[in-house]
């Protein structure tokens, strides 16, 4: 089936024309893959003047009408401000292509992405939650647009405009200032939980991927280990967000390079494989990425780091086939399954269990990691127990609670509901709150009950816990992240109850 026969352009309520599916397209699919009418770079002004112009002169007339169907941000005053006002707001980013800055002769030239204006693949409009992406072709000088998703008959094809995942006030203030429209997708229509439940997920995966690719040497030499499974918590992070297999399967490259580096064939052959799937689905089997990246699947051992150890020495005959695929994925992720019967860690620890005095910033190396980009990660789980002792005497929306050495210490809600979305029947005197990697907080001097002092302030909702629960102390004991909210935020998360 030609690629013409499974989309067509049509007018789509509320956001002029778009392409439709014809037909049930399936994931993996190439839909269309087209040159385009101008290529510039993405620049304002002169430059970018001179660019259209040179090309504009080149078109037919037809490709002429094309061009200027498409509409543009912003007034105009000629043809010169509308031929760039169109290419500025219809023209889709080249992704890992570059030009250098016209006029500019010395050592020192810039370089800028590429962008170009298509006659189909720019009438695509945006979803946050895309089921489709685009990709620039080098050697055909084309663009590629490939379902990301299973797209039924008569749904939209739709693309992410914004290429980086950013939470939903964020991405409704880029696409009202930059695009002009609100966006109405199945991601931003979700309820206020969800949603931040969502922007979490993003958040998460934006500071767990900065941290990973971003640590010292040094740290990846000694804790392997833990990198593994940060690399697992990234996976199943962009899973459950369905931000998208191109950037899972780069994350694949990199840890099928971390277990070759420990000489561990067997998974390192598993994760290049999901890499080059993911690759395939995306871009197609004559991609760049598959060029740069498939002797890793290949010949692993022409990896520039193989074999720099010999702990986790496997060859791909040590990869197991009668397991069940969760029992496969424990195994590929070195996953430790946490016995219930396992002894609790001692109470009166004051590294597990810090008084007030005893938080850690996150400058402190002895709790958090920092790496060369100086953003910093717990290094293990730690609890703050707090027992209730007044309801309202540092002020509204706040908890005074006695730590471990007996001093009475401010809890501050900045939630939705200023705390109230606790039940009040757990807010009793005596009862003890439980804030796993809780963080300090210095609360201004301006502070009518509490200033100067250090406290804890917590402001996600979606933290809070109606009860104890004894994921909170395995967290603590195992060091494994079970609790979604214990993740790297500004307080991992708050339960409330009696103590037993």
């Amino acid at each position: 089936m030609m690629p013409h026969q499974i989309y067509a352009k049509q007018s789509v309520p509320g956001k002029g024309l778009g392409l439709i599916a014809t037909v049930d397209i399936p994931r993996g699919t190439r839909i269309l893959s087209e040159s385009a009418l101008i290529l510039g770079p993405k620049l304002p002004g002169e430059n970018l003047r001179t660019c259209l112009w040179k090309q504009w002169s080149t078109l037919s007339r037809q490709q002429r009408e094309d061009y200027t169907s498409f509409g543009h941000m912003g007034p105009c005053t000629n043809d010169t401000e509308r031929l760039c006002a169109i290419y500025n707001t219809n023209c889709l980013p080249l992704e890992g292509t570059c030009i250098l800055e016209p006029g500019n002769t010395d050592r020192s030239q810039k370089r800028h992405k590429r962008g170009g204006l298509f006659p189909d693949a720019c009438r695509i409009n945006h979803a946050c939650d895309r089921n489709a992406g685009t990709h620039w072709i080098e050697s055909s000088q084309k663009i590629a647009v490939t379902a990301l998703k299973d797209i039924s008959k008569d749904e939209e094809i739709t693309i992410n405009y914004l290429g980086l995942n950013k939470p939903r006030r964020a991405r409704r203030a880029s696409l009202q200032t930059h695009f002009g429209f609100d966006c109405s997708c199945g991601l931003c229509s979700l309820s206020s939980r969800e949603s931040k439940n969502s922007d979490r997920r993003l958040s998460e995966v934006l500071k767990l991927s900065l941290f990973i690719f971003g640590r010292i040497t040094e740290s990846r030499r000694t804790r392997p280990l833990r990198e593994v499974r940060e690399f697992d918590q990234l996976i199943r992070l962009h899973n459950e967000q369905e931000t998208g297999i191109a950037d899972v399967g780069r994350i694949y490259v990199g840890i099928a390079e971390r277990v070759l580096k420990y000489s561990d064939l067997a998974r390192g052959k598993v994760f290049a494989e999901r890499a080059i799937s993911d690759f395939k689905i995306v871009y197609g089997s004559d991609c760049i990425e598959i060029q740069k990246w498939g002797y890793l699947l290949e010949n692993p051992t022409e990896y520039e780091l193989f074999g720099h150890s010999k702990a986790w020495k496997a060859t791909v005959d040590e990869i197991p086939t009668a397991l069940s695929p969760e029992k496969f994925e424990d195994w590929l992720w070195k996953r430790q399954r946490v016995s219930s019967v396992e002894r609790i860690v001692d109470f009166r620890s004051r590294a597990t269990f810090p008084p007030i005095s005893h938080l850690p910033f996150s400058s402190n190396s002895d709790y958090y990691e920092i790496n060369e980009s100086s953003c910093s990660r717990a290094r293990n789980h730690w609890c703050f127990f707090g027992e209730i002792t007044h309801k309202t005497k540092f002020g509204k929306s706040s908890l005074a609670v006695k730590d471990v050495d007996g001093e009475d210490i401010k809890l501050a809600f900045e939630t939705e509901e200023k705390g109230g979305e606790l039940p009040p029947n757990k807010i009793e005197l005596g009862y003890t709150v439980a804030i796993i990697n809780a963080r300090p907080h210095k609360f201004p001097i301006g502070d009518k009950n509490y200033g100067g002092k250090i406290g804890v302030l917590h402001g996600d909702e979606l933290c809070l816990k109606k009860r104890m629960v004894k994921e909170c102390v395995m967290d603590v004991r195992t060091n494994q992240p079970r609790w979604p909210s214990a993740k790297n935020v500004q307080c991992s998360g708050i339960a409330v109850g009696l103590a037993k």
